[in-house]
């Protein structure tokens, strides 16, 4: 398990007193500053920290004086904290106010209401095509987000509509006047290349219809009865089946799998006592999902097409030479601002938007490959004065095996940030501590830290196959805060390599760094 879970990692409890801070880890205490801080009652003295590793850097936003320095020059596991990195540069590259456009072309002649050839949809790598907008012009996300739901529990939907986008396009073309469609349904999907991410879990595609999961909703029943399964978007392409019962006892284990031929079966059982659980399918093939779902849009407003469903879309893309214009256009799809997608990657750590920023760098370069959307972001480091020798990126989620940052590195990017003229939609994408996001339920309304602290968090889980046990690779947290007397801070924590013996460890990691957070506010 790699990347999955977001919280806040900790460092350090601190004790106020004494002139000097004492970083205790395993048998050793080191004096590393002058401070009114004292942090030697601090939790390093537990076993489970013996052979971790920390790193840490606090400064002033505005003068970049250090308070606080431990490691920082040292590389770390970042987890999903490297989404600072991608979306950074993607927002530089793009801008906030940048608008994504889908069209829609009708390539052949209309008569008589029919469409004598191709109707496709030129993927313009829109992220959410729609399907979180809300009426006041935001995207919708719940705190645990759908993406994460295999491997957390809690996860939830959003109410939106995820096939809005798709069911708005639809409508245009028919208010085009077309009724019809002899030919075919194509997605060009041609803005970058379709390719595997790192980790395998998904694929990064131009085209993306409900980050390309089907999402499936178990509901219990009472004990000895069927499970209730709810299951989206649906489409002509799946089927959906079940055979989860409802128990008595307090235990869950929902299983879902593909079998083939479009089957998805859910099996196990669920307790009648719990609360609705959320599983997903990832989709194998984005472009034809989205083909599928497109064509039932065009049905469901009335639009007849004959190309049958069963196609793949690359079959068809691979005969058409379509070239478009503007007298072709029947239907014009526009995102909301692009910081809204940089909030929505932030706030929920959403793996697979970050990984396509990478692509999409690529092609607001004219380019196509993912490795050169990397190489776009490591130019984007260097001119905001980052070492090569301080970030090791491979990816834009933090996910895979080579990731490396340095907390000096972390920060001196948010510092960088700080300067830039998109600097506010930059800070208001990050989690806000208590309040939402990765950050949500950390701190209670009371504490004086609710509310202060805007950073994006980050957690790598592994398997101790010869123990049979987890390790939290990494724990870290990175961002801005405000203390008590107004004093603006950066600062980055990393904490690499505790033995787990569950998840839910990790909250204690994210307790205590709640706990020196608090402790700073008050004394800076």
């Amino acid at each position: 398990m790699s990347d999955v879970y977001e919280g806040l990692g900790i460092i350090i409890i601190i004790i106020l007193g004494c002139m000097a801070v004492f970083i205790s880890i395993g048998d050793s205490t080191e004096v590393v500053s002058d401070s009114v801080i004292d942090v030697k009652g601090s939790p390093f003295n537990d076993s489970k920290y013996v052979h971790a590793s920390w790193g840490i850097l606090i400064q002033d936003m505005a003068s970049g004086e250090t308070i606080f320095d431990l490691n920082s020059k040292n590389m770390f596991v970042p987890g999903s904290t490297a989404k600072l990195f991608i979306t950074s540069a993607a927002m530089d590259a793009y801008g906030p106010d940048y608008i994504f456009q889908t069209p829609v072309y009708a390539e052949g002649n209309i008569n008589n209401g029919t469409l004598n050839g191709d109707l496709i949809l030129v993927a313009s790598g829109d992220l959410t095509m729609g399907g979180r907008n809300t009426p006041d012009g935001k995207l919708e996300f719940t705190n645990l987000d759908h993406g994460d739901a295999d491997a957390i529990e809690g996860a939830t939907l959003t109410k939106t509509d995820p096939l809005s986008g798709l069911n708005d396009l639809a409508r245009q073309v028919k208010a085009s006047g077309i009724e019809r469609v002899e030919g075919d349904v194509i997605i060009d999907d041609s803005l970058f290349n379709t390719t595997n991410s790192s980790t395998g879990d998904y694929v990064i595609t131009p085209i993306m219809i409900n980050d390309n999961l089907i999402d499936v909703e178990v509901t219990p029943g009472q004990a000895g009865e069927d499970a209730v399964v709810n299951w989206r978007p649906q489409n002509g392409s799946y089927q959906v089946i079940s055979r989860v019962k409802t128990i008595a006892s307090n235990e869950t284990d929902i299983e879902i799998n593909y079998t083939g031929n479009g089957t998805i079966t859910v099996d196990g059982y669920i307790s009648a006592n719990s609360d609705p659980v959320l599983k997903t399918y990832t989709v194998k093939d984005p472009a034809s999902f989205a083909r599928v779902l497109f064509i039932e849009a065009l049905e469901r407003e009335g639009v007849e097409v004959t190309s049958p469903k069963n196609i793949t879309n690359q079959e068809l893309f691979n005969n058409t030479n379509a070239s478009y214009n503007d007298s072709q256009q029947v239907a014009l799809l526009k995102s909301l601002p692009f910081s809204e997608n940089i909030k929505l990657v932030m706030k929920v750590s959403q793996n697979i938007h970050a990984d396509t920023l990478v692509s999409l760098m690529a092609a607001k370069n004219n380019n196509t490959t993912f490795e050169e959307g990397l190489s776009y972001e490591g130019a984007f480091l260097n001119k905001a004065g980052l070492s090569n020798n301080s970030v090791f990126l491979s990816d834009g989620r933090g996910g895979d095996s080579s990731d490396r940052i340095s907390p000096q590195a972390a920060n001196q990017l948010l510092k960088y940030i700080s300067n830039q003229d998109y600097f506010q939609e930059y800070f208001n994408s990050l989690p806000v501590m208590g309040k939402d996001g990765s950050l949500a339920g950390v701190v209670a309304p009371e504490s004086n830290i609710y509310g202060k602290i805007n950073a994006k968090t980050g957690t790598t889980i592994s398997g101790d196959m010869a123990h049979q046990s987890l390790v939290l690779l990494s724990k870290g947290m990175s961002g801005y805060m405000t203390t008590k007397s107004g004093r603006k801070l950066i600062f980055s924590i990393y904490v690499n390599n505790v033995p787990i013996s569950g998840v839910e460890d990790t909250t204690l990691v994210l307790k205590d760094m709640a706990s020196v957070m608090e402790k700073i506010y008050e004394e800076y």
